[in-house]
């Protein structure tokens, strides 16, 4: 009849936990109880009630369904009752464990206090008595006294000693920091020259080939000023050719002025002729009828002379013109070539000077981009290297000032 009741008050989950804390709670009690016991056992069971509540509350929320409430709730209160009930026996453990190492204590107290008796009492003050009565010729004063002076000089060895031991700390950590500093920046100096190597080397030859580009360019500009040199002495050349032909068309000028002066004196003599003729033509007149013969010849001979004085003229004139116009027609040609030799190397020095000055301008935008960017990078390279050797450093030197601070207070304490 009890066992049924009980069967369907408890759940199985519930039955075995309580067992267990009862068990484990005679185990405790009876068995296995000392000191270490009454402290651990209590948390123990504790525990072991705390784990079946939440065990409990686990089943009945493992079923729990929120569309059919009255089908879950019975479940959800017998996982309930499971954790309350845990509880409650892991706690009842854990308060008779407990009890019972207060009342340990408290008798324990009890038997020590009634232990001391009057007598006892007595026997210790006349032992006070006499070690302060003096009776063996040694009062404890005296023995305090001395024992002060002891200290007092084990503490003065023990402040040299300190001092000393400062002494020789200080000068082995300034010796070990030197040392330490010197391998480290050994380190440092040996990293820097194995990661920086390259870009030094690899600049080195950038510059050589900047140099050897210079070389090139100086190269070029002699020869553009060679040729320079060329074109100004053909410019030289063309210049005498020109002066040449300037003495020789003022040449030319004097004998047209010449030509000019002899048709203008075959002119005047022409008219000096022309007057005679006058003059003979009258007095043949005047000579009268008689001469004809005379008169007829001298017409043919005034006739003639003025023929051959007006062929000679036109033909002194003909060849005036033909040589005025062939000086003016080589005077326009040299001058043609000429100008046409000056545009030509003109425009030739001009397209040179232009090209070479392009190339330049090329050659050193590519020379400065190429010496920027390579200039970046192994700066850019350098300051990264830097930054990791510098944090690898104050990451290797931050540990050795702690220990150094550390030893220095430790020291400190010591002479304090």
């Amino acid at each position: 009849m009890d066992m049924s009741f009980i069967s369907a008050q408890f759940s199985p989950w519930t039955l075995g936990l309580i067992v267990i804390i009862l068990v484990l709670t005679v185990y405790f009690q009876v068995f296995r109880y000392n000191a270490r016991t009454a402290e651990a056992a209590p948390t123990i069971l504790t525990s072991i009630g705390i784990f079946g509540t939440f065990l409990g509350v686990a089943l009945g929320l493992s079923d729990f369904d929120t569309l059919h409430l009255q089908d879950s709730v019975p479940q959800l209160l017998s996982g309930l009752k499971t954790a309350f009930w845990s509880s409650i026996a892991g706690l009842l453990g854990a308060l008779t464990i407990k009890f019972r190492a207060v009342m340990d204590i408290t008798h324990a107290d009890d038997n020590q206090a009634h232990t001391a008796s009057i007598d006892d009492l007595n026997n210790e003050l006349v032992k006070i008595h006499s070690a302060l009565s003096g009776e063996d010729n040694q009062t404890l004063l005296q023995e305090f006294a001395l024992m002060r002076l002891e200290q007092k000089r084990q503490s003065e060895d023990l402040i040299i000693a300190m001092q000393h031991y400062q002494k020789e700390m200080v000068e082995a950590n300034t010796q070990a920091l030197i040392d330490a500093l010197a391998v480290v920046m050994r380190d440092f100096n040996t990293k820097i020259d194995e990661q920086y190597g390259d870009n030094f080397k690899r600049l080195n030859e950038s510059v050589g080939q900047m140099l050897q580009w210079q070389q090139q360019y100086k190269q070029q500009l002699v020869e553009l000023a060679d040729n320079q040199q060329s074109i100004g002495s053909a410019m030289q050349d063309a210049s005498s050719a020109f002066e040449n032909m300037v003495v020789h068309a003022q040449s030319f000028n004097g004998i047209s002025e010449s030509l000019g002066n002899m048709l203008q004196g075959l002119n005047t003599q022409r008219d000096v002729l022309d007057q005679h003729l006058s003059g003979l033509a009258k007095l043949v007149n005047d000579a009268g009828e008689g001469l004809p013969k005379l008169e007829e010849r001298m017409l043919f001979l005034t006739s003639g002379l003025a023929d051959s004085l007006q062929s000679y003229s036109q033909r002194m004139e003909d060849m005036l013109n033909k040589t005025t116009h062939s000086m003016s027609e080589t005077t326009v040609n040299l001058t043609s070539q000429l100008q046409t030799a000056y545009s030509g190397a003109f425009d030739q020095l001009d397209e040179k000077i232009l090209k070479t000055l392009t190339q330049t301008d090329k050659q050193i935008a590519k020379l400065d981009a190429a010496l920027e960017h390579e200039l970046n990078k192994s700066l850019k390279t350098m300051g990264e290297q830097l930054g990791a050797l510098s944090e690898k450093f104050v990451q290797d030197y931050s540990p050795l000032t702690e220990r150094l601070h550390d030893l220095v207070n430790l020291a400190e304490k010591r002479v304090n």
